[in-house]
């Protein structure tokens, strides 16, 4: 489903002072009714093109000028495509250019026993897939949070366009670039890194809200350029860098949970390569591992024990994958597909 760009995370942990494994505090895959079922959907201008969760969307080839509908079949994704229609601008969706205040809220993140550094990581999804220069690949939303209180636990949209309305008043009353949300942020030279995969990782430090619970959310605002009607202030004038923006899978991680280190071994970040794989699939910087395989519907289908770093999945069906990897005291896992 994904090519995980995670040693990135750990290698940058590591210079920092950080532990060389941190603990999953959260995780949501969108795989599962129960996963899809916690997120929230508000479509601004009433156009019926908003945040949801489908299918992957992708233009594979430079003519036909088509977008396509791919998988893996469940990433949670804005787009301003209309899959399988073919030329412009009518393979655009109806009132794309209205489309500055869609949202979609997360379920609750629970940090209350969270500790130290705390990051946010998503793979992000790759637009186009027969140009690696498109500047249609990088692309970045906003990270905003909604902390949690014991008067109003559960945020609706309102409360995150306040949000958003004092975070612009903060920051261009004192030009204060603290307050603004951190950025999940990706780039052509994120995937080309990760051998031209179709998911690459971005991050978030999320460690100023350690011991609360929160709620993220992420916001569409087009181009201004395109739009008098966007929003058009600082700091977040033309902040939609591209029409699409595709997320396969969120975790987050932290350097301590009180709960999660007595209950579960460490999952530790890890890199695999190529994805999606034909025959080998290549564990970065590790060598001997347990290896345990599953499909889509949790049937493990491969059990075994690696010394060279490869495993061969060569007989797998064509199909996206979950890919346990045990290493002395720490447990990783992560998706990939098979082609």
């Amino acid at each position: 489903m994904k090519n995980i760009n995670q040693f990135l995370v750990l290698f940058s942990l590591i210079l920092s002072g950080v532990a060389n494994a941190q603990v999953l505090v959260w995780e949501n895959t969108f795989d599962t009714p129960q996963e899809r079922a916690g997120w929230v959907f508000y479509d601004g201008n009433n156009n019926n093109n908003t945040w949801n969760i489908g299918k992957h969307v992708v233009r594979n080839a430079a003519t036909p000028n088509m977008y396509e509908e791919v998988s893996p079949d469940y990433v949670l994704r804005h787009s301003a495509y209309k899959p399988n229609v073919v030329g412009g601008p009518a393979n655009f969706q109806d009132g794309y250019l209205n489309d500055f205040e869609d949202w979609v809220i997360s379920p609750e993140i629970d940090l209350t026993t969270a500790s130290g550094t705390i990051t946010l990581a998503a793979m992000i999804g790759r637009v186009i897939t027969y140009n690696t220069t498109s500047a249609s690949n990088n692309t970045n939303r906003h990270v905003f949070v909604y902390v949690s209180t014991p008067t109003k636990p559960v945020p609706t949209v309102a409360d995150f366009q306040a949000l958003r309305t004092d975070i612009t008043t903060a920051n261009n009353n004192g030009s204060n670039p603290s307050v603004i949300p951190k950025l999940l942020s990706i780039t052509n030279a994120d995937y080309i890194a990760d051998s031209n995969a179709l998911f690459a990782q971005a991050t978030a430090d999320l460690s100023q809200y350690a011991g609360q619970k929160i709620y993220v959310g992420f916001w569409n605002n087009v181009n201004f350029a395109s739009n008098s009607s966007a929003i058009s202030t600082l700091p977040f004038k033309d902040t939609n860098s591209s029409n699409t923006f595709q997320i396969d899978e969120m975790q987050v991680y932290a350097d301590s949970n009180v709960l999660g280190t007595s209950e579960a071994k460490a999952k530790s970040m890890i890199t695999v390569y190529p994805n999606p794989v034909t025959d080998v699939l290549y564990l970065k910087n590790i060598t001997k591992a347990t290896i345990k395989v599953y499909s889509a519907a949790g049937q493990q289908l491969l059990f075994t024990v690696i010394s060279n770093g490869q495993v061969n999945v060569s007989e797998l069906p064509k199909g996206v994958y979950t890919l346990t990897v045990e290493t002395n005291s720490n447990l990783s896992t992560t998706k990939f597909i098979k082609k």
